[in-house]
């Protein structure tokens, strides 16, 4: 009887040892921030364009970076580089999974999709100097990062989950993935219009940050602006960094709520004046 208890009670403490080991494992860390990626990039970095995606079935846990890196330590020449972090759940830490220049002189925002079965791509894109377009898709290839297209052309390019459509003059092309190669979609011809960005401004009177409204509603995709009017004491714009970092300002493309702090040198963070955005479905 003794031996019985003393086998049960080792296989419970084996089972919630596993189940902690699992949780552990999988475990999904805060999102990558913008100030996390310019600690792991060299001095002088900035980053242009941060976005959030989920590649690995798991919460959103990689980010797709487009940054201006120094061409050596010191350098004032700083080049654009396309970056794709993922957590290393083994070191429990970001690293670098791809490193490449992004196509085209001007680079774009970086961007994601949900083009690969359900999961996250990340794109990269950017105009050449004669005026053409080039992108490049990257995601998961047997859990490593791989380029899974890359084309330049004079034209437009357009994420409509799950298919990519190129647009040539009055020629639509839609295309999906197949689990090894993009194949036609001949359903994917509906170009959505992209929502138009919202701009949402606040002053700085007395100390106090006052504006019209501190809720703002938000599409999927849609960007949001935050700007200081009429001059006033410096302030700081704290995001929720779950929101993607791109040119027009901030985005998320899931439905939810979320906080942005505005942060002036008379206020503590935690009594900053709070803008809650709400994306919709």
């Amino acid at each position: 009887m003794k031996i019985a208890t003393k086998t049960s009670a080792f296989f419970a403490v084996t089972i919630i040892g596993f189940s902690a080991a699992v949780r552990w494992w999988n475990a999904a860390p805060p999102p990558l921030s913008a100030n996390q990626v310019l600690a792991l990039l060299p001095r002088g970095s900035s980053v242009h364009s941060l976005v959030h995606l989920e590649m690995d079935g798991r919460r959103p846990s990689e980010g797709a970076v487009v940054a201006r890196i120094p061409s050596f330590p010191g350098s004032s020449d700083l080049a654009a580089t396309a970056l794709l972090y993922r957590y290393d759940r083994w070191r429990r830490r970001f690293s670098v999974v791809y490193r490449a220049p992004p196509p085209g002189a001007v680079p774009f925002s970086a961007d994601a999709a949900r083009l690969l079965a359900g999961r996250d791509a990340a794109v990269f894109s950017g105009l050449y100097d004669d005026g053409a377009l080039g992108y490049r898709i990257v995601g998961l290839l047997r859990g490593r990062a791989a380029v899974l297209r890359e084309q330049r052309l004079t034209g437009t390019v357009h994420l409509v989950d799950p298919a990519v459509i190129e647009r040539r003059g009055d020629t639509v092309h839609g295309l999906r993935w197949n689990g090894g190669s993009w194949v036609p979609d001949g359903t994917a011809r509906t170009i959505p219009e992209a929502p138009a960005g919202v701009t949402w401004r606040y002053a700085v009177r007395n100390g106090q940050v006052l504006a019209r409204t501190n809720v703002v509603h938000l599409r999927r995709r849609q960007p949001l602006r935050v700007l200081a009017a009429g001059g006033g004491p410096a302030t700081v714009v704290l995001p929720d960094s779950r929101l993607d970092v791109v040119e027009a300002g901030f985005r998320q493309r899931e439905p939810g709520t979320y906080r942005i702090r505005i942060v002036t040198g008379f206020t503590p963070p935690e009594a900053a004046y709070v803008l809650t955005v709400i994306v919709d479905p």
